[in-house]
């Protein structure tokens, strides 16, 4: 049996009138859209936008739906909130979590639905472009592509390894079309070829992205590329493909490519001061703006009852209770209350999205961070070639500088490592998958949870799929 994605299907059969209409100042007739190069750089916009809203980096796929599965919040009861409860015990078959997970696929393939629009028509109209804007967006539109499906391979596919070879991962979309024998599932080998091959050659565009060089561009919107699916952004992907599929080598290489760039560097105590410090702004290889970001966070950090906490002691279990830790300072990630359940029980809630008096949020989400490249490297390079690196992103943090020893151990080198992702990536969506590639079958923080039979398989959704 085979299955087939129907919410890209109904795309096509719907048409694209409702592409721009999340932002006024990018609205455009259809009929106009990919004739101009303004009109392309709309449509692409369309996808950033999409990318920044709550059903993807706006909520879902950063601060909620894995970090319920991490277990990064506490877990509440089920008469508090339903979804949650059923989250934080991996339950996928309820009702309202079958909701969620929905809204995520369709999230994706929507936007890679958009991105395939864009490239179907791009070669033909060359000739509508100028200052190179043309490699940039296919650059963009080929390597977003081969993220977006890297994301949903890393959620709904199988965990990684020679076991899943052959094994139906996800449909792997290059076309809008109203044929559904073209949207097909594909084994795990097929996706990962394809998506090394979208993002192989998004790097060959965007060769000559204006991110690299020393002068700002002078075309407007060819400025701000943190903002996009930059050529950089493309390396860290690659680092992040190589390191799910277990290719070492390789990982190795492109994260050391994108430190060595020095076009990033790590953030330190003193960045606190500046706008952007909670969510580390500098070390954003690529991230979303969310205009509404504030009213999309409100109910999850801030007012008077907020969703997500976590309890003190958990808290600084995760930092070693280390002071010193630069994501550990008082009150800066976390602002203690009353646990609006248990009277005698102090909960804290999460600042690092909100606005408030000491930081002001850039309304940012990160979606590949330079930190990360750091520890893919630690991970993957020798030894001789991990220590010094490590090392930086040690002092860097501001933690204690043995550590950097655990290289030499590859067990204690695991250890080490699931600690930093815990404390480095809170509440953006990454441990969980540190744990879905690791396989691990027994968690010990925030508090002994086995993982369920099957748990790292999220369902493709029902109302998605049909079978022939």
């Amino acid at each position: 049996m085979r299955n087939i994605i129907l919410s890209v299907f109904l795309f096509a059969l719907m048409g694209c009138n409702n592409w721009l209409d999340v932002n006024p100042r990018t609205e455009m007739k259809e009929d106009e859209l990919l004739s101009s190069e303004d009109g392309y750089k709309s449509a692409l916009t369309g996808v950033y936008i999409q990318l920044s809203l709550a059903p993807l980096y706006g909520c879902n796929t950063s601060f909620y739906f894995p970090e319920m599965l991490a277990r990064t919040w506490t877990i509440p009861s089920s008469s508090r909130s339903l979804v949650d409860y059923y989250l934080g015990r991996w339950d996928y078959k309820q009702k309202d979590v079958e909701a969620l997970i929905e809204k995520i696929w369709k999230g994706y393939y929507t936007c890679i639905a958009h991105l395939n629009e864009i490239l179907k028509t791009l070669d033909d109209d060359q000739g509508l472009f100028q200052n190179g804007n043309y490699e940039l967006i296919k650059g963009e539109a080929l390597g977003l592509r081969g993220f977006l499906h890297l994301e949903l391979l890393r959620m709904f596919g199988p965990i990684p390894g020679e076991a899943a070879a052959n094994l139906s991962a996800i449909p792997y979309v290059e076309e809008l079309t109203k044929d559904p024998n073209k949207l097909l599932t594909l084994t795990y080998n097929e996706v990962i070829a394809k998506i090394i091959r979208d993002l192989d050659e998004a790097e060959q565009y965007l060769k000559e992205d204006p991110i690299m060089a020393e002068e700002d561009p002078t075309d407007e919107w060819q400025k701000n590329r943190g903002y996009r699916f930059n050529y950089y952004a493309v390396k860290a992907a690659k680092a992040r493909y190589y390191r799910w599929i277990g290719n070492a080598p390789k990982a190795a290489q492109y994260a050391q490519e994108v430190i060595d760039s020095k076009k990033f560097t790590l953030a330190t105590e003193n960045d606190y001061s500046s706008s952007g410090g909670l969510v580390m702004l500098k070390e954003h290889l690529f991230g979303v703006h969310s205009q509404n970001h504030q009213s999309i966070i409100e109910p999850y950090f801030s007012g008077s009852d907020p969703l997500l906490t976590q309890s003190t002691n958990y808290i600084q279990t995760a930092y070693e209770n280390i002071t010193g830790d630069i994501r550990n300072a008082t009150n800066r990630y976390w602002q203690s209350k009353q646990s609006p359940d248990y009277w005698w029980i102090t909960v804290n809630y999460f600042l690092k999205y909100t606005d408030g008096s000491d930081f002001e949020s850039p309304n940012t989400i990160p979606v590949l961070r330079l930190a990360e490249m750091y520890l893919i490297l630690t991970e993957s390079a020798s030894q001789e070639v991990a220590k010094p690196y490590f090392y930086q992103y040690l002092i860097a943090r501001n933690v204690t500088l043995s550590w950097v020893d655990d290289v030499a151990d590859p067990e204690k080198l695991k250890a080490r490592l699931e600690k930093e992702y815990r404390k480095e990536f809170w509440g953006e969506g990454q441990m969980w998958f540190w744990y879905k590639r690791w396989n691990y079958e027994k968690f010990t923080w925030p508090s002994s949870f086995t993982a369920p039979q099957n748990g790292y398989l999220i369902p493709i959704p029902q109302s998605q799929t049909m079978f022939d």
